[in-house]
Parts: C-alpha cells; sequence; structure tokens
C-alpha cells in the first residue's frame, strides 16, 4: 500500500507533469519549424529533423493560449518515428501505438504528424549524466545531455536536454537509464492518425488513461525506492537496539562468572524481537546474540560446578604386588637317580615334593642348580606315568643358597 506521502508526491508530480505536457503540446502545435543544425550527431540520410531542444526548468513557463489537439491511431502497431523522414529504415521509439489509441497531436511536417506522450517516448541517458534525489527521482547534469532511442552512443541523440531536466526513469539497461522524457517528439505518417473531437469524454478519458499507465510505470519505481529507503532506516534503529542489547551482555562478562546475571538481557532481547518485522535485517542479529547468551550461560555453569566440588582425598597408596607370583613354581631344586633309569630333577618345599624339572629348550644345565631355590617360569604337563607335574623351565631365577 502507497504511504500517504508517496501518494501526495505522486500527485503533486502528477500535476506538474500534466502542465508540462498541455504547453509542451501547444507549444509543439504552434512552433515553426528549426533548421537542422549540420554536424555530428546528425539523424540519418534522407530526414529532415530539427534542431534538438535544449529545455531550461529554471526559464518562466507561457501561459498555454489554444486547446490541446487529440487524435486517434488509425491503423495496427503505429511505431513513433525519431524524425520526420523517408528513410528506409528509419529509427524508432520503443514505443508502439496500437489502433485507437488516443493521442495528442503537435505540428505537420513532410506528411509526418507529430505526437506527444503525456511522460514522452522512451529513450536512453547514460548515467553518467544523472543526479538521482533520495527520493529516488532523477534529472541530468551536464550541458546538452544526449537523450538517445537506444542504449549506444555511436547512434546520433534524438534531442539534447539542459541541466536539471526531469527524466521519469522506467527502467536500466547496464550504464544506461531507460527514461522518458516529458515534450519530446515523436512523429508518425499524417494518414495513420485522425483528429479527434476534444468534446468527446470517451477521447479525454482515452488520453487520461495512457497517462495514469505511464505515471504508473514510474510511479512503482519511486514507490519500490521509498520502500527500500524506510526498511533501510527501520532496520538501522533495530540494529541500534539490538547494540545497546550487546552492550549489557558485554559489561556482564566483565564481571566473575558467579555474579554474572543473563535472565534480564534473554528478556530486553525476547521483548525486542517481539517487535521486529519480520524482514527485519536485525533478526538475524538477535538470533547470533541469543546463541552467545546461551553458549556463556554454559560456561558460567561449569565454572560455578567447578569451583563448588569437595577436594579430593589423598589416593590410598597402591598395594605392591608379591614379586614372587610371576613364577610357576618356587622351591628347591633336587636330583634324584633312579636304577636302570635316567635320573629326574624335582622341586621340593617343606618336604614335599612340587614338580618333576625339565629344560626341553637346552637353555639351563639344571646340574648346577641342585641344592638351590629357585623360581621357574614355563609351561607345566601332568603326564599319566607320573605322580608329579612336570614344569618344563623357560626361566629360572635363582632365590636363595642352602646355608652350609
Amino acid at each position: 500500500m502507497v504511504s500517504p506521502c508517496i501518494a501526495a508526491a505522486a500527485k503533486a508530480a502528477s500535476a506538474r507533469a500534466s502542465y508540462r505536457l498541455s504547453f509542451a503540446a501547444l507549444f509543439l502545435a504552434t512552433a515553426p519549424l528549426a533548421a537542422q543544425t549540420p554536424g555530428a550527431g546528425a539523424p540519418p540520410a534522407g530526414t529532415t529533423p530539427p534542431v534538438p531542444a535544449v529545455t531550461t526548468p529554471s526559464e518562466p513557463v507561457a501561459t498555454p493560449t489554444a486547446t490541446p489537439v487529440y487524435g486517434r491511431v488509425l491503423v495496427d502497431a503505429v511505431k513513433l518515428r525519431c524524425w520526420p523522414g523517408n528513410a528506409a529504415e528509419p529509427p524508432v521509439f520503443e514505443d508502439t501505438l496500437s489502433k485507437d489509441q488516443i493521442v495528442m497531436l503537435g505540428r505537420s511536417e513532410n506528411g509526418f504528424r507529430a505526437v506527444v506522450l503525456p511522460l514522452g517516448p522512451i529513450g536512453y541517458v547514460n548515467t553518467r549524466f544523472t543526479s538521482e534525489a533520495e527520493d529516488g527521482k532523477v534529472t541530468t547534469k551536464g550541458t546538452k545531455v544526449a537523450f538517445r532511442y537506444r542504449p549506444r552512443t555511436s547512434e546520433a541523440p534524438v534531442t539534447q536536454l539542459a541541466t536539471g531536466t526531469e527524466l521519469h526513469v522506467v527502467g536500466t539497461h547496464e550504464d544506461w537509464l531507460r527514461v522518458r522524457v516529458a515534450g519530446v517528439e515523436a512523429w508518425v505518417l499524417d494518414n495513420e492518425v485522425q483528429v479527434a473531437d476534444a468534446a468527446d469524454p470517451a477521447v479525454l478519458a482515452g488520453y487520461e488513461a495512457w497517462q495514469q499507465q505511464q505515471r504508473g510505470e514510474v510511479q512503482a519505481r519511486l514507490d519500490a525506492i521509498a520502500k527500500q529507503r524506510q526498511q533501510e532506516q527501520a532496520d538501522a534503529a533495530d540494529l541500534a537496539a539490538v547494540k545497546v542489547v550487546e552492550d549489557a551482555f558485554v559489561a556482564e562478562l566483565q564481571k566473575l562468572p558467579a555474579e554474572q546475571k543473563f535472565a534480564p538481557i534473554e528478556a530486553a532481547l525476547s521483548k525486542l524481537s517481539a517487535t521486529l518485522a519480520e524482514a527485519s535485517a536485525a533478526r538475524s542479529a538477535v538470533a547470533s546474540l541469543e546463541k552467545r547468551i546461551t553458549t556463556q550461560k554454559w560456561l558460567v555453569e561449569a565454572a560455578v560446578v567447578i569451583e563448588s566440588k569437595p577436594p579430593q582425598a589423598e589416593p590410598a597408596p597402591a598395594v605392591k604386588q608379591d614379586e614372587l607370583r610371576r613364577f610357576v613354581g618356587i622351591g628347591w631344586l633336587r636330583y634324584e637317580s633312579r636304577l636302570g633309569q635316567p635320573g629326574v630333577f624335582f622341586l621340593e618345599k617343606g618336604g614335599q615334593r612340587l614338580h618333576i624339572i625339565t629344560c626341553n629348550t637346552g637353555r639351563y644345565d639344571l646340574s648346577l642348580f641342585i641344592d638351590r631355590e629357585v623360581g621357574a617360569t614355563g609351561p607345566r604337563r601332568h603326564p599319566p606315568t607320573e605322580s608329579l607335574s612336570v614344569l618344563d623351565v623357560e626361566r629360572l631365577e635363582v632365590l636363595g643358597v642352602a646355608s652350609r
């Protein structure tokens, strides 16, 4: 919905444009033919266009003395020529008139009739020679600014505009503005239009509808710019409000963890978030600050828990493991000879035999350890022919020697 300010501005601009159009039409209808100035930028051969007009907004406007002349288009899809010439492929504006379109008529020349569009025909002005106001309205800057029918510097300008000329922007193309300029002439063949009855309400209504259409194109852009400006201002105010809450959060971080309180900050941020528009740029800033607050609360809680832990008791001394548990068998190594059989080595402890000792690897000469207390490590087996288990020594350590 267009704001009252925008609507009022549009109404005022429309009134000014209508007045300029009426004056331009009367001026075109009564102005004498002007001679074409030779030189660079001339129109194509075979045409006799007038010298491009240079408008000066600061000059006083004469009071109209004649009644506008209206016309009706007689054929389909009439292209608007830039000059009244008979070139095989004449330069034309982008606008196309349809059958029964009501136009305002100007002077006749060489079998052509000038027509005046409500805001002028569509043409192009390079952005280097324009100045845009805060509200989006655009004017020319510099003298003799070229108004071209195509966005090319190689094309001859249709006319030249004085500094400060109002441009009704309807679009952009690279470094060019696609604009209408009130008062710029366009041309059709005399037999493509006929004079209409200016007293006919249908004629006036048809032309007014065309005016509203062209003004609507221009106003749509101005409304979009005004809406964007309003959104930027609202975003700036919203971000400033978020910054106030963020500053309070940063100030809280300067305190000791146990003294940091985030409930008031979270309440203020929640209240602010509820007032933000859906498209506000501050919503992302609020989400980021909420995440920072949540993270800091976790850190504070962890710090408080660490500080509140009771002192840990001294760990109990480790129980020293019995080093002799690493042996499979411990005892005194003895030797017993057997009649008609090989003698055997065995471990004895407390007068009892524990294991028969062998060393199949040959690592130890067991006879050297007789009558010594040893610790033996290795696999055990229990042959059915023996009453004792057999311990095959892989490692043997001397623990003691019998006293004499």
